[in-house]
């Protein structure tokens, strides 16, 4: 399983730094692209890989999937609770953030007008 994980970790890396970074895709589409090709050529190898694990150990079947077509299933099947996720974000914007902008405002750093 080792060289499957590693194999799924060098897809991750390359596809989140290619496409987290905010206008990747704008300034440099052709890298951005072959760093994408290359995290799709890790994950294909992992897929095939894995595939020989589990044939190994007699299992011939469609690996199953869990179902995370939507943002709300993803959260669910990892475990995340979006309600009080909410609730937390929520409460942070409601208490903290005044706090946050009355010591800017008392410090004279609160910028009301962009520079």
């Amino acid at each position: 399983m080792k060289p499957v994980l590693d194999d799924i970790r060098k897809s991750q890396w390359r596809w989140d730094y290619s496409l987290a970074s905010h206008g990747a895709a704008f300034h440099a589409p052709q890298e951005v692209m072959r760093l994408l090709a290359a995290a799709m050529e890790y994950a294909k190898d992992a897929r095939l890989n894995i595939a020989r694990v589990v044939a190994k150990h007699g299992f011939t079947g469609e690996i199953p999937h869990p179902d995370i077509s939507t943002r709300e299933k993803a959260a669910a099947y990892i475990g995340l609770d979006m309600k009080k996720l909410r609730s937390q974000k929520k409460d942070f914007i409601d208490t903290v953030v005044p706090k946050w902008i009355e010591t800017a405002r008392k410090n004279k750093r609160f910028i009301t007008k962009p520079m």
